[in-house]
C-alpha cells in the first residue's frame, strides 16, 4: 500500500507542477477563463437570486484568484510528493480536484465554455476530456487521502528514484516535444529530482518543508513575472513569428463523392466516383454518400477584424507592410503611465513613414474622455475586447506587424526605445 500510495503522489504531484505552470505562464489568459465561467454562473441568479453578487465579486477579482490558484497547485504538487504536511496537503488537494471535477462537468454537460483552461493555450482540451482527466486525478488522491496517515516526509528509497526519474522523464516529452518549451523540464528536474537528491544526502534534515518552500519561491516569482510582463511562451495565435492573414485561412476537407445510381433498362444499383458519360440516357440518379478522405482544420483566427467608428473594415489594409497597433481593450481600466513615451514613440514612427494607430474595443464616451485627457499623437480603430484580450496581456501593449506578421509585442512595463525598435525591425 506504501508503494502504491508513493506511485500515485509522484503522478498526482507531477500533473499538478506540470499544470501549475503552464497556467502560470499566462495567469491574465487564466483569470479571463474564470471570467467565463463566473459570467456563465450569474445567470443561477434565476434560481437563487444572491448567487449573482456572489459570482460577480468573484468575476471583479478572477485575476487575483488565478494568481493564487496557479500557485497553489505547484506548491500542492511538490509539498505531496515529498510529504510534507501530508493531512493538510490531502484535504487540500481533494477540495481543489472536487472543484475541478465539478467545474469541468458542468461545463461539459451544459456547454458553458469550449475549452477548460486546465493548460491554457498550450494544450487546449476539450470539457469532456477535461472532465475524465479530472476523474482520474480524483480516483487516485481520493487513494492518497484515505492513506494520508501514513504518510511521513523525507522518507526515500529506491522507488523514489524510480519514480522521480519516470516523472521527469514526462515532463521531459511534455516540454520538448509537445511544448517546445523546456522550462517545464528544468522545473520538475530542480524540484523532484532535487527532492530525492537532497533527501539522500541529508536524511535527517527537514527536506519536504526547504523543498515545498523553493517550490512556492519558484512558483510565486514566475507567476509575478509572466503578470507583471508578458507569458514567457506565447501559446496563441498572435504569438511572434505568426502570420494573421494566413491563420484566418480554413483549410477544407478533401473529400470523395460516391453517386449511387439506378440502371434503367435492368433495375441494378451501382455506385460510380464520378457521373458516366450520358448517364441520363442509362441512369437514373438515386443519392449521393461523401466520403471524408482528409479532415480538414478551421481557421484558428476567425474573428480577427480593424473597423472605424463608422463601422467600415480596414483589416486587409494592415496586411501590407509595417504597422504599430497600440492594443487597449479597455481604455477606461489602461495604465497611463507611459503615456508620454508613447506619444514620442508615435511620432518618431509616423515621421518615418511607419503606421501607428491605437486599437480599442471601448465606446466612443470612453475614447474621448481618454483623447482629453492623455492627448495621444495617434487615432484610434475599433476592434472586438476578446481578440484584443487575445493578441497580447497588456492593457495597453504594443504590437509591430510587417505584411500581417508579428514581429514584436511589448508589454506596458517594457514599452521600448523607438531607435532600438528601428534598428532591429524596421529595414
Amino acid at each position: 500500500m506504501n508503494h502504491i500510495t508513493k506511485i500515485a503522489r509522484y503522478l498526482v504531484g507531477t500533473l499538478f507542477i506540470f499544470s501549475g505552470l503552464v497556467k502560470a505562464n499566462d495567469p491574465i489568459g487564466f483569470s479571463y477563463k474564470l471570467q467565463e465561467y463566473f459570467e456563465e454562473f450569474e445567470k443561477l441568479k434565476t434560481y437563487f437570486s444572491p448567487l449573482e453578487g456572489f459570482f460577480k465579486l468573484c468575476h471583479d477579482y478572477a485575476l487575483e484568484q488565478a494568481i493564487f490558484m496557479v500557485v497553489l497547485e505547484i506548491v500542492l504538487g511538490i509539498a505531496i510528493i515529498s510529504g510534507y504536511r501530508a493531512k493538510l496537503t490531502s484535504w487540500l488537494l481533494l477540495l481543489l480536484i472536487l472543484f475541478f471535477t465539478a467545474l469541468t462537468f458542468a461545463s461539459a454537460e451544459y456547454e458553458i465554455v469550449r475549452s477548460c483552461g486546465c493548460f491554457g493555450d498550450a494544450i487546449p482540451l476539450t470539457p469532456w476530456e477535461s472532465f475524465y482527466k479530472d476523474l482520474i486525478l480524483l480516483t487516485l488522491i481520493l487513494f492518497i487521502f484515505s492513506q494520508r496517515n501514513k504518510i511521513e516526509p523525507n522518507k526515500v528509497n529506491a522507488l523514489d528514484i524510480v519514480m522521480a526519474v519516470l516523472c521527469i522523464g514526462a515532463l521531459g516529452w511534455l516540454s520538448f516535444s509537445l511544448l517546445k518549451w523546456a522550462f517545464p523540464f528544468v522545473v520538475g528536474l530542480v524540484l523532484i529530482g532535487g527532492y530525492v537528491i537532497w533527501s539522500f544526502v541529508a536524511p535527517k534534515q527537514n527536506v519536504a518543508m526547504y523543498k515545498t518552500l523553493v517550490g512556492l519561491i519558484i512558483a510565486g516569482y514566475f507567476t509575478y513575472r509572466c503578470y507583471a510582463h508578458l507569458p514567457a511562451k506565447d501559446f496563441r495565435a498572435y504569438a511572434i513569428g505568426k502570420s494573421i492573414p494566413e491563420q484566418m485561412q480554413a483549410i477544407p476537407d478533401k473529400v470523395q463523392y460516391h453517386y449511387l445510381l439506378t440502371n434503367k433498362v435492368s433495375g441494378k444499383q451501382q455506385e460510380f466516383n464520378e457521373f458516366p458519360p450520358n448517364y441520363e440516357a442509362e441512369w437514373k440518379y438515386d443519392t449521393l454518400r461523401i466520403e471524408i478522405l482528409e479532415k480538414g482544420k478551421e481557421a484558428k483566427i476567425s474573428d480577427f477584424s480593424i473597423s472605424n467608428r463608422a463601422g467600415d473594415e480596414y483589416t486587409d489594409d494592415f496586411f501590407i507592410g509595417y504597422h504599430f497597433l497600440l492594443i487597449y481593450y479597455d481604455l477606461d481600466k489602461a495604465c497611463n503611465d507611459k503615456q508620454t513615451e508613447i506619444n514620442s514613440f508615435a511620432e518618431k514612427a509616423k515621421k518615418d513613414g511607419f503606421d501607428f494607430i491605437g486599437l480599442t474595443a471601448s465606446p466612443e464616451q470612453s475614447e474621448k474622455k481618454f483623447i482629453e485627457k492623455n492627448k495621444p499623437t495617434y487615432e484610434f480603430w475599433i476592434c472586438d475586447q476578446v481578440v484584443l484580450k487575445t493578441i497580447i496581456r497588456s492593457n495597453p501593449g504594443l504590437v509591430l506587424l510587417k505584411d500581417g506578421v508579428v514581429l514584436g509585442q511589448w508589454h506596458h512595463n517594457d514599452f521600448p526605445d523607438y531607435q532600438k525598435v528601428k534598428e532591429k525591425f524596421l529595414k
